[in-house]
């Protein structure tokens, strides 16, 4: 009986260490279904198609054109594990001279500190005169276990009247290595008492 106690608990701690090893919940980070299912939207979002990476890939294309200083805003919250990344590109396009600077960006927001991280701004006077950038990478890497809400915005500045744009692209979200401790304990723990049976055997033979 007390052995076999020893194996449940050894079997639920390799089980429970395999289990810790699961995906985050990025949901159609790369828009490959040619629409915006699992991100929130507000203003001119929609999926453009042939323009993401990897060339025939999608991508989401935020256009200006609320009001000025009023972002057209896309978003998801998901889950990640401490060391969890999520990887992307965007690429600003603009439609507008100084001293009009609109402006884009994308970023993260952890919901437990309610700290944001930057992961790519542009705007006028960085890529000039209706400039437009070329597509940049991105990487988060969370820092610890949570939920985090990824976020692009862009806005006109100053009039509402020439639209910027920005397009972004989420690549797969990664998971960690797991950390190997609880599960090799666990089998450590089962060979123990596998030898410490057959010792037993032997002693009564």
């Amino acid at each position: 009986m007390k052995m076999k106690r020893i194996l449940l608990a050894a079997g639920l701690a390799a089980a429970f260490a395999s289990g810790s090893a699961r995906a985050a919940q990025l949901v159609n980070g790369g828009f490959e279904d040619g629409t915006l299912t699992g991100w929130s939207s507000y203003g001119n979002v929609s999926v453009s198609s042939g323009s993401g990476a990897g060339g025939g890939s999608f991508a989401a294309l935020l256009t200006a054109g609320l009001g000025t200083g009023v972002y057209t805003m896309l978003s998801q919250t998901v889950t990640l594990a401490a060391g969890e990344t999520v990887n992307g590109i965007a690429r600003w396009i603009g439609n507008d001279y100084l001293p009009y600077n609109d402006n884009g960006f994308v970023r993260v927001l952890a919901l437990s500190n309610l700290q944001s991280y930057s992961l790519f701004n542009a705007d006028i006077a960085t890529w000039g005169n209706y400039g437009s950038s070329p597509w940049v990478s991105f990487s988060f890497a969370a820092p610890t276990a949570g939920i985090y809400t990824l976020y692009a915005g862009v806005a006109n500045s100053v009039d509402n009247v020439l639209d910027s744009g920005l397009k972004v692209d989420f690549g797969t979200t990664l998971a960690p290595v797991p950390e190997p401790e609880i599960a090799s304990l666990a089998f450590l723990g089962l060979g123990a008492v596998g030898l410490a049976a057959r010792r037993r055997r032997g002693r009564r033979d």
